[in-house]
This record gives structure tokens, sequence and C-alpha cells, in this order.
């Protein structure tokens, strides 16, 4: 490879070294033993070991490879993170993988990266002034990446907590690499940075199949089997974790139309109601109603000023597709509410609030109170009333490393509430019963916080014992 490259003084580059680049500063602190490896024109490498000496073993000054054209490599890396050998692209860099640290990576481009980009160590950083896409993005020891484009990555890993994010899901790391990189106890699951390099070098893959870190199995029955509009499908709304104990109903909006599920009750003059659902869109007002025959009868009405009720039980199909659509979206929005709402224990939830080292932080949570995993932060609230004399129901919040907030309330006599706030954004937002990949992140995101408050409860207790 050695044949190809010019060795110039640094001296000799000052010129094309563009703003930004720590070399700028820096490259007249070196001499003239000190020496780059040029080459002047697009490059295509198997491999490239950054660590000293290895790229050019008869020139064992080289410390900065400048490329003045574009790069393409397979494995770009090396393993002693403290010092290793600068690069500098002035066009793209397209590898298979990256694992470096130590020195600065400075790409002209965009920065493409088919499977793992890995920074480690604090002493170094990759810049890179076009867009940076990867695969994956493991952050080990705050190594920096600044990016002046769009970067985008499909999953990434903090090593610090051992989990990463993958298409906003979160997900085990041990999920996501192969277990030759990993440092595998009872407990925790560290990452080895050094058999990452060992792996490269043998030409290997450390990913796993990373669709398989999005499945989770789960055996809670499908609630709603099929979408016929009758009697058994009527009741089984009304009997859903939706319904509050408090209320003879629930309602919510989904896509612009909104949903009203009446069960059999009593109104205030007395009059007997039958189980009923009414839905309305931009055009319609929807009413099934069932009888005292337990017959099924369908309404329509449209919006217009004067419009009355249409009865349209025994219109063809055709006829009813507007209501059937709605019919339908309304059992699958139930159907994810049975699958999600459950899934975390609101008796769970109040022992932790209750617990002494919780109710020790501020009670209205506006303190930064709180705990750090070392990517989420663990915000808690207690019910109390606030200076403006409203009761407000006690609450976890979960920041996730992108900003995201998820927050668990404990407003409901039969599940947690759950609502979040996407990044850069102020208020929280109901989830979409149609966006399962939210609900099935706040549910991950929850399970995460138990097993990380489990932990810190369960040293507070043995540091007490210890005493």
């Amino acid at each position: 490879m050695s044949d190809s490259f010019q060795f110039i003084s640094l001296s000799q580059l000052k010129e094309k070294f563009p703003e930004g680049s720590w070399w700028v500063q820096h490259y007249q602190d070196f001499n003239e033993d000190h020496i780059a490896a040029y080459y002047n024109g697009d490059l295509t490498l198997p491999f490239l070991d950054l660590d000293w000496e290895k790229p050019f073993p008869q020139q064992q000054e080289t410390i900065l490879i400048f490329i003045d054209g574009n790069l393409t490599v397979d494995n770009l890396y090396n393993e002693n993170t403290d010092g290793a050998i600068g690069l500098m692209v002035m066009g793209n860099l397209t590898a298979k993988n990256i694992a470096v640290g130590g020195q600065e990576i400075y790409v002209q481009g965009d920065l493409l990266v088919e499977e793992i980009l890995c920074g480690s160590y604090n002493h170094g950083e990759a810049i890179v002034n076009g867009n940076l896409h990867a695969t994956v993005l493991i952050e080990d020891d705050e190594y920096r990446i600044k990016t002046s484009g769009q970067q985008w990555t499909r999953c990434t890993i903090n090593i610090w907590e051992g989990e990463g994010v993958f298409q906003e899901l979160p997900v085990d790391i041990g999920e996501l690499l192969v277990d030759d990189v990993l440092d595998i106890d009872d407990e925790e699951v560290g990452f080895l940075f050094g058999m990452l390099i060992s792996l490269l070098k043998e030409g290997r893959s450390a990913l796993k199949d990373l669709n398989e870190g999005l499945k989770r199995e789960r055996t809670v029955p499908i609630y709603f089997t099929d979408s016929t509009i009758n009697e058994d499908n009527i009741m089984k709304l009304t009997r859903s974790v939706l319904m509050p104990k408090d209320k003879h109903y629930f309602d919510f909006e989904e896509q612009g139309a909104y949903f009203k599920v009446n069960r059999e009750h009593v109104d205030a003059e007395g009059g007997r109601w039958n189980p009923s659902i009414y839905m309305k869109d931009d055009h319609n007002h929807y009413f099934i109603y069932l009888e005292e025959e337990q017959m099924v009868s369908l309404q329509r009405k449209s919006v217009d000023e004067g419009a009355i009720w249409e009865d349209i039980t025994d219109k063809p199909q055709e006829q009813l597709k507007d209501i059937s659509y709605y019919w339908i979206m309304l059992l699958t929005c139930v159907n994810v509410s049975e699958l999600y709402l459950p899934s975390i224990d609101r008796h769970e939830l109040k022992e932790v609030m209750q617990h002494p080292k919780i109710k020790a932080l501020d009670p209205a949570g506006e303190e930064n109170d709180g705990f750090w995993d070392g990517s989420k932060y663990y915000r808690f609230r207690q019910a109390h009333t606030d200076e403006d004399g409203d009761d407000l129901d006690a609450r976890i919040e979960i920041q996730t490393s992108d900003g995201t907030f998820y927050f668990y309330t404990l407003d409901n006599e039969k599940y947690v509430s759950q609502h979040y706030q996407p990044p850069n954004q102020y208020g929280r937002e109901s989830i979409s019963y149609l966006d399962s990949k939210r609900w099935e992140a706040s549910g991950r995101y929850f399970t995460k916080f138990m097993q990380f408050i489990s932990r810190e409860i369960a040293e507070g207790v043995n540091a007490e014992e210890d005493k």
C-alpha cells in the first residue's frame, strides 16, 4: 500500500487542511520527522489499521493519512485508543465497519457505514462535514461525533447502560451484538472494544439480525378475534380495560374521528339506557345501539344542520362501508389497549412511589430530583395540590437520550395512564392507539425503569444493613 502514497511533512499540507480540523491549529507542533501519508485520488482498501506503524511499517513516523479524494474500505479500525494515526478524507468515506479512537477522523463529504460505527474513549473525535449514515452507532467513553449535515442511524447503543434504541424501541445490547464482543455476568452486560477489533480483523460481523431485536413474544390473547357488529362485541367493548369504574362510558379521538362507548346505565332522570356506541367523523354521526331484544340497530346522520337520523340497519353492505370502517378502527384501538395497558402493574408502581427513597425527593418533581441511569433520566411527582388549587396525580416521567419524554400517571383505578412528549416539543400527548410502536416503546422503557429502580432500592437496603 505504501507504494501508492507520498510521504511528506505536515507543513506541506497546511494549505489543504480544512477549517475546523485539529490539524489547522496543531500541525506546527510537530517536527519534520513526523510525516503524513498523502494519496491523491480515490482509494479502495480491504482494511485500514490506524494503530501506530501498522499501515506503513517502513514509515514509522507517519501520524496522519490524507486522502485527497474518496476512501472506500471494508473495515477501518485501531485498538490503541490513547493515540493513533489520524485520517483525513477530502471526499466521502464509505466503510462496512469503523471502530476507532485516539485521533481525529475528518471527512469532508459523507460518512457511510454499512454496519457499525464505534468511537471509543474521549481522546478522539470524528468530524463529518456532510451527512452521516450508519446502521449501528455505538457510543463509548464520551467519544465525540460532529456532523454538519443529517445524521441517520437505525440503532444507537449506549455502552454505559448496556442497551440500545432501535427504530425508537429500547433493546438490550445482547439482542444486537454477538456474544464475542460482550462481557456477560449475572447482573450486567459489558462491551469489549478490543474483541470488536479482533472480529473486524478476522472479517467477521459483530451484529446479530437486527430485526430480532424488535421482536418480543407476547402471550396475551387478542381481545377481539372478529370484527362483526354484534351483541357479543358490543358487550366486550363495555367490559374492556378502557371502561372506568366511576363512569358509564369511555371516549377518545383517533385519526380525526371521535369514539364513545356507553355501557348500560341509568341517567339522571331515571331513564335506562342499553349499551351503545357513538362515532363521528367530518361528515357523519354514527350510532350503534343494542335493542331490548338484543338486536343491533345502526343509525347515521349527516353533520349538516337540520339533518335527521337514518336507520341503516338493513342497508346493503356497500352502503355500510363508512360505519364499518370506524367500527373496525374502534375494535383495533381497544385491542391495542388490552394488549398494552395491563402490562404495567398499577399496584407495583404505587409501591415504588411510596418507597422512602422516592418520597424523600421533591414531591412536585420540579427540582431535578430523580435518578440518572447513564442514558435516561427518571423523575417522580407525588400526588399533591398545587399552588393554584389543582389536584395533581402521582406520576413518573422518563426522559430518553433523544429528548423524548414518557409519562406514567396514577389517575385511573384500572390502569396506569401513558403519555409521551416528542423531542423539542412542550406538552404531553396521548399515545395513539394505532401507534403500536410507541406503545411498545413506552412499555419497554417502563420495564427498564423498574429494573433500574429495583436495583437502586436493593442497593439502599444493602447499604443500611452493612452499617
